[in-house]
């Protein structure tokens, strides 16, 4: 017997796995964090059931459909029962919980896998559950934005405060980028595409206690995703924190980000360095990129934060003052402790 499930109480049971039933181009530009991709059409079988029913009939393009994923049910049977032993709910869904979802569920019933769910109103559903969120409910967080010039280790600060249990939006590590000329190479990860970003921003924020959130500063775009609307305006609208480190500081957390941890990168830290031509000039730009074959590391950052970086965001930093707190730092730990004390009284 079909059993279907709406998207909210699919989020919320436990232990539970989503299975993608569409083709891979459209698992590859959106589907449900954590959703597995098990086709019933590849991308081309899926293009020609649609060519028929275009051309024929909605039955033509039924049997042409049924011809395709024949040879492919015992391989389905296979990794769904498999799946099906190790979580208590597998959640099937297609594009708006028609036909493949409907026939896979179904099939596995009559295959005695009891414990399968019908995604109702399939990604579409969830897509608009997604969207809704951030037109909706955004405005119940309250954002603690972290400002800071480059290198002061406002990510670094994220990371320490998700491992105190503070609860934190890490919109670069959801974007795979840190959103400079130089965003790409510390990620090694692809890009989300831009509904695949909205949905992991959904994930993180729908699974807090608190009331409030830390984020850092970020501009509206972020490598190839954008933040949307909604969910920026209520970031600006938040509590603006200022960290302030000393030079060495800033220089050994860029080191340490971008070359320290870094093997074989210096191709990816000279085409970024390109980028920057018009802004520097040629000269300059040729300078630093002998400096990096020669292992010069830690001048070339200096150059950078002196020359490109603190004039680029110079203006971004001063139109948030006065800050609602200031925080000068020489071990980032006690940044930590002054935050806590800070949320406290929000």
């Amino acid at each position: 017997m079909l059993k279907p499930i709406i998207v909210e109480d699919a989020l919320n049971i436990g232990n539970k796995l989503f299975i993608d039933v569409r083709s891979p181009a459209e698992f590859a530009e959106a589907t449900i964090p954590g959703a597995i991709n098990i086709p019933i059409l590849d991308d081309y079988e899926r293009a020609e059931v649609g060519t028929v029913y275009r051309k024929e009939s909605r039955e033509g393009a039924t049997a042409v459909g049924l011809d395709f994923v024949a040879s492919k049910l015992k391989e389905i049977y296979e990794k769904i029962k498999d799946y099906s032993n190790k979580y208590d709910s597998i959640i099937v869904f297609c594009w708006r919980g028609g036909m493949r979802s409907k026939s896979v569920c179904n099939f596995l019933n009559a295959m005695s896998i009891t414990n399968t769910y019908q995604l109702v109103g399939g990604y579409k559903a969830y897509r608009k559950h997604v969207v809704d969120f951030m037109n909706q409910s955004i405005d119940k967080y309250r954002f603690v934005m972290l400002h800071g010039h480059t290198g002061v280790g406002k990510t670094h600060i994220l990371e320490l405060l998700h491992q105190c249990g503070q609860p934190v939006l890490d919109l670069e590590r959801l974007a795979q980028n840190s959103g400079s000329v130089f965003g790409d190479i510390v990620f090694e990860g692809s890009p989300p595409t831009q509904k695949n970003f909205e949905a992991f921003i959904f994930e993180c924020l729908s699974r807090l206690q608190s009331n409030y959130v830390f984020v850092e500063s970020e501009s509206k775009r972020i490598g190839s995703v954008h933040v949307p609307d909604s969910l920026y305006n209520r970031m600006m609208s938040g509590d603006h924190v200022l960290i302030e480190t000393s030079l060495h500081n800033r220089i050994e957390i860029i080191y340490s980000d971008y070359v320290n941890q870094l093997t074989h990168k210096n191709e990816k830290i000279i085409d970024a360095i390109r980028h920057l031509n018009k802004r520097l000039g040629n000269d300059v730009v040729e300078n630093l990129i002998r400096r990096i074959e020669n292992k010069e590391y830690k001048y070339v950052i200096e150059y950078l934060i002196e020359y490109y970086y603190d004039p680029l965001y110079k203006y971004s930093i001063e139109k948030y003052c006065p800050y609602d707190l200031v925080i000068t730092y020489q071990k980032i730990e006690d940044v930590i402790k002054k935050l806590e004390n800070f949320v406290q009284y929000i």
